[in-house]
């Protein structure tokens, strides 16, 4: 068959087939790309993993590390609590064994200059 004798259907067939020659060809191209994307995704996504693993152990340390701290100052805060507490008390003790007998001498006192100037003051007359 000579390209001349070829009917209208045989040249269809041949162009039908050369189209779909060039699909293929396309999608063979299409498919390579995506390969290429896929693969150095695939590349960055080891990279990420390789370099955040270890960042993720040492913050989980980090975090480790900072909960024993605030277990320890919260043993501090509660044994500061506790010392508050009793200077509380200490201190109202002493304000009450102490204001007491210190309102009397300034009574006392008070009383003593009163009767002074009382004193004084009648022997003027």
């Amino acid at each position: 068959m000579t390209l001349l004798a070829m009917s209208g259907g045989d040249t269809a067939l041949v162009i039908l087939a050369a189209f779909w020659a060039l699909l293929v060809l396309a999608l063979c191209v299409v498919l390579l790309n995506t390969f290429n994307v896929l693969t150095s995704t695939k590349m960055t996504i080891d990279t990420f993993r390789e370099e955040t693993v270890p960042l993720l152990k040492e913050v989980v340390g980090s975090v480790e590390r900072a909960n024993r701290e605030l277990d320890r100052v919260d043993g501090m805060l509660e044994s500061a609590g506790v010392i508050v507490g009793r200077v509380e008390k200490l201190t109202g003790l002493v304000e009450k064994a102490a204001a007491s007998p210190l309102v009397k001498v300034i009574s006392f006192g008070a009383g003593v200059r009163k009767a002074a100037r009382k004193a004084a003051g009648g022997k003027k007359r």
